[in-house]
């Protein structure tokens, strides 16, 4: 059956998507509209989900967990998948990730020779005072490249949407038991 592909579709419509958003706009643009294509994508794949359960089942009563892993079996095929393609999409079609970095390693450049803002980063920790402007850039650079880089953005993004499947699934199961099957 088609819906079984749906989310192996949906990723690849998702890295199509981002390689075009990616000529057509900014990095910042493209990470939203990115994120938000993903969120409905899994609000899709929930209720096509629970279509698909409802359909096979003909009148018969199920239960409520029955229901929800009906919703989310398929959501959480689509996290896999989605994962999968948000990888090969910043692993290797895009550079994103090197100039996010680079944007925010030369704000903080620039900000840490202006006397003003020095002094704001320094109040803010004042542990770091001690520290030279070289020595700041250095630590800053790492916790910048530690911090947003290939792993945590995966890590992030297979979290996210495991909580968005798990939410939508509750959700969808509630609002079909409550509204829809009455119907």
């Amino acid at each position: 059956m088609w819906t079984r592909h749906l989310p192996w579709m949906f990723a690849l419509v998702w890295l199509i998507a981002k390689l075009v958003m990616h000529s057509l706009w900014e990095v910042d643009q493209v990470r939203t509209a990115g994120v938000l294509i993903n969120i409905l994508f899994v609000l899709l794949i929930v209720f096509v989900g629970i279509q698909t359960h409802y359909g096979k089942q003909k009148g018969l009563t199920t239960s409520f967990f029955d229901d929800f892993k009906a919703c989310m079996k398929p959501a959480m095929l689509f996290v896999i998948c989605a994962v999968v393609a948000m990888g090969v999409y910043y692993a290797f079609l895009s550079d994103d990730i090197a100039r996010l970095q680079q944007t925010k390693i030369d704000t903080f450049n620039a900000a840490i020779e202006v006397e003003s803002s020095r002094a704001e980063i320094l109040g803010a920790n004042k542990e770091l005072a001690v520290k030279s402007n070289d020595e700041l850039r250095q630590q800053f650079r790492a916790d910048i490249e530690r911090n947003v880089s290939l792993k945590t953005l995966l890590l992030g993004g297979t979290l996210a949407l495991t909580f968005i499947s798990f939410a939508y699934s509750l959700l969808a199961v509630f609002f079909w038991r409550t509204f829809v099957r009455k119907l």
